[in-house]
C-alpha cells in the first residue's frame, strides 16, 4: 500500500468518524525504547499556535501516560474495520504486563520525525511532537461529565491529562 503525504485539515472528519468508533492507536515510547500501542476513542483534531494539533487524552493510571511523560511524542495510527480484535486488546490490556505488538501481531516501524514508532498496518498515521500538556482540573468539569466518567462508581476514577501534539507528519492511503 502506497502511503502519501496528508495535508492538515485534510480527511479531518473521516479522521473523527474513525477516532470516535475506537479503530486508533496511540504509541508512545518511553526511554526503555519498548513501545505501546493503546487504543483511544477520545481526542481532538484542531489548528491553535498557528500549527496543526491532535489531542490526545490518557489517563494518569495507565502505561502510556508514563511513557508520553518520557517521551514527549506520540504517534496516532487509523485502522479499517479488520482489526477490531487487536483494538479490544490494546484497549483492555496494560503495556505493563504484555507486549500488545507481539500479542496482536502488529508491527512497529520507524516513524520519520518522532521516536514513538508507526504502526505498519495501520492506513493513516500522525506523528506529533507534545507541545503542551494539562491535567484536568476537576473542579472546572461539568458534573454530568464527572459523575459518568470519573466519580466513584467508574472503576478507574483517575483524570485524563491532556497532549496537544503539533503534529509533525501525516501520510497514509486514504483511499479506504
Amino acid at each position: 500500500m502506497e502511503k502519501k503525504n496528508i495535508e492538515f485539515p485534510q480527511y479531518a472528519e473521516k479522521m473523527l468518524e474513525i477516532l470516535k468508533s475506537g479503530r486508533v492507536l496511540l504509541v508512545a515510547q518511553g526511554h526503555e525504547e519498548k513501545p505501546n500501542p493503546m487504543t483511544i476513542a477520545w481526542g481532538s483534531i484542531m489548528f491553535a499556535w498557528n500549527k496543526p494539533i491532535f489531542v490526545a487524552m490518557v489517563r494518569d493510571s495507565r502505561h502510556t501516560y508514563r511513557l508520553l511523560e518520557e517521551g514527549n511524542n506520540f504517534t496516532v495510527n487509523f485502522f479499517d474495520e479488520g482489526y477490531s480484535k487487536a483494538m479490544g486488546f490494546c484497549g483492555s490490556k496494560s503495556g505493563r504486563e504484555f507486549d500488545k505488538f507481539k500479542e496482536t501481531n502488529l508491527t512497529p516501524i520507524k516513524s520519520k520525525s518522532v521516536d514513538s514508532p508507526i504502526v505498519e498496518e495501520a492506513f493513516l498515521h500522525i506523528e506529533c511532537k507534545v507541545v503542551y500538556k494539562q491535567a484536568m482540573n476537576s473542579a472546572a468539569l461539568d458534573p454530568s461529565i464527572r459523575e459518568a466518567y470519573y466519580d466513584e462508581n467508574v472503576a478507574e476514577k483517575t483524570y485524563h491529562t491532556l497532549y496537544y501534539g503539533e503534529i509533525l507528519e501525516m501520510y497514509g492511503d486514504i483511499s479506504k
